[in-house]
């Protein structure tokens, strides 16, 4: 027994299905042209995005100061321009031209001039506290501190400013760790194994080190506080609370030398 019905559309029915089928497809190539278009052009797209400008490239529509600035710094740039490469470079899909040993010769590299340029900086900060007889104590807690932690804080503002917050906040404590294990630790390791013959260094003086790190493990308590009980979200009024603690501090730490 049979428990269906063939049924068959009218002509007028057909013609309208029809005409509906081909205008989708029409819309449907459209689309596809266009996306292949737009995938033509990825190198134009990323250039205007996000120019990328050479070290060495003269500055166009600059002041004064800032082409007077580059003209002094030129032999510097030159040779990080040499000897850092360049990992910026796209194929016209987009993607990175460079290998992974290019990438990791480019951090090393730039590893090697931020030691540089810290050792740099610290000799000449040495001489200039000595010259204007300013104690040890007041040039490391703020030029000092301010200028090593430099590549820091560029490092986690771009971060910041691409979405990624937790990259930022971990560089910034990543930061900290590495000066006091790395920073503090190799320097004294290398020290009492070869410059006092593995005898106990004890001609380190206090100059405020203890309270200095009671005060910031208590801004690291704090902090640790502020993002628990607001669900890990940062607001704006904790950057202006950091920012008001680091000024207190910095003023005890003066206050504490000269006082």
């Amino acid at each position: 027994r049979r428990t269906y019905t063939l049924m068959a559309p009218s002509k007028a029915i057909f013609d309208q299905v029809v005409a509906k089928f081909e205008l989708y497809m029409e819309s449907d190539a459209g689309e596809s042209e266009r996306s292949n278009a737009a995938s033509s052009q990825p190198e134009e797209d990323f250039e205007n995005a996000d120019p990328h400008v050479g070290l060495i490239e003269f500055p166009e529509d600059a002041s004064n100061l800032e082409i007077l600035l580059w003209v002094l710094l030129f032999p510097l740039r030159f040779l990080m321009h040499v000897t850092v490469p360049d990992v910026r470079v796209l194929d016209h899909h987009g993607n990175p031209t460079n290998s992974i040993g290019t990438a990791a010769l480019a951090v090393g590299m730039c590893l090697l001039w931020l030691v540089v340029g810290s050792y740099a900086m610290v000799a000449s900060l040495e001489k200039i506290a000595e010259l204007l007889d300013i104690p040890d104590a007041v040039v490391g807690v703020t030029v000092s501190a301010a200028g090593t932690s430099l590549p820091n804080y560029v490092a986690s503002k771009v971060a910041a400013q691409n979405g990624f917050g937790n990259q930022a906040v971990s560089n910034a404590f990543g930061s900290n760790s590495f000066n006091i294990m790395i920073g503090l630790g190799l320097p004294w390791v290398l020290y009492t194994s070869f410059g006092t013959s593995f005898a106990p260094y004890s001609g380190l003086r206090d100059d405020g080190i203890t309270q200095s790190i009671e005060i910031l493990a208590g801004f690291l308590l704090l902090f640790v506080i502020l993002m628990g009980s607001t669900g890990f979200v940062i607001h704006t009024w904790h950057g202006h609370l950091f920012v008001v603690l680091y000024v207190a501090y910095l003023a005890f730490s003066i206050g504490q030398v000269y006082l």
